[in-house]
């Protein structure tokens, strides 16, 4: 991702994700391109004025994460129990469980081609328990232990965590955690991105929302219906999620959320969450 304002722009394998150019100029051709911006990293920009509901990418995945009905029975009730201990996030464990049976090329670009632990704070959640889950993966999981260090497993957890794309109604992934490698490098903005993003046919769509000028940065939400609360809690969210604190421009300017009433003092109909 390239979300990370003020944090550092390459990871521990450097900039791996620019080897990709040539893929990337054929599938964004005029309309966007690669670049790099201080504060933000590896991102997107526009190479012409884009119109609104123009499609800016159509993106294929990289890799999909397990799902547990497609485990043995015996592999279910392991990975479920883990789960259901509170000790492992199940979601990872199948990221993990996909990850060690992909081909050689994905896992290099899993590994090279995302941003993970060095966009993070050190001693963040996500970075323990990204280790824990690598640790079982290797004890249980014969497929884990012969391919892949500790490191390299934890930084897989940690890249899904960070740039994936969950619950795409397309079809195909059955809403599971899912990488995308171009479209991973949208830069996020809490309420006014100028792109938005769709699962269809098993490929992830990401369209125009509104008139985009040449060179403005492209941008969706990561936060979906959950970037509707004041900056503080969207901050919030955004740091025990994605591991940054968010400086988009909703966040830096006046907080439009505020003059939403509180849920306590208002209540939301549990079926819409609109006020009643």
């Amino acid at each position: 991702g390239s979300h990370r304002a003020g944090l550092r722009e390459t990871g521990a394998r450097g900039f791996a994700c620019m080897d990709f150019s040539t893929e990337a100029e054929r599938l964004l051709g005029d309309r966007a391109r690669l670049t790099s911006r201080p504060g933000l990293g590896v991102t997107l920009e526009a190479t012409r004025p884009i119109l609104p509901g123009e499609l800016i990418l159509s993106d294929t995945p990289l890799l999909v994460a397990s799902s547990a009905s497609s485990l043995s029975p015996a592999a279910r009730v392991r990975y479920e129990e883990a789960g259901d201990s509170g000790d492992y996030n199940l979601d990872d464990l199948l990221i993990l469980h996909a990850f060690v049976r992909a081909g050689e090329r994905v896992r290099r670009r899993v590994l090279e081609g995302f941003c993970a632990e060095e966009c993070c704070e050190p001693g963040h959640a996500m970075l323990l328990d990204a280790e824990r889950c690598a640790a079982w993966a290797r004890t249980h999981d014969a497929a884990a232990s012969g391919q892949h260090g500790a490191a390299d497993l934890a930084r897989a957890c940690v890249v899904f965590t960070l740039n994936c794309f969950g619950h795409l109604a397309d079809g195909v992934t059955g809403g599971a955690p899912t990488l995308f490698w171009l479209a991973s490098k949208f830069t996020h903005r809490c309420l006014r991105p100028n792109s938005v993003f769709h699962g269809e046919g098993g490929r992830l769509h990401v369209r125009a929302v509104r008139p985009i000028a040449k060179c403005d940065v492209l941008t969706i939400s990561y936060l979906g219906v959950w970037a509707h609360c004041a900056a503080p809690l969207r901050r919030g969210l955004l740091m025990r999620t994605k591991g940054f604190r968010c400086r988009c421009e909703d966040c830096a300017a006046p907080d439009v959320m505020r003059s939403l009433p509180c849920p306590a003092c208002a209540p939301r109909d549990g079926a819409t969450g609109l006020l009643v």
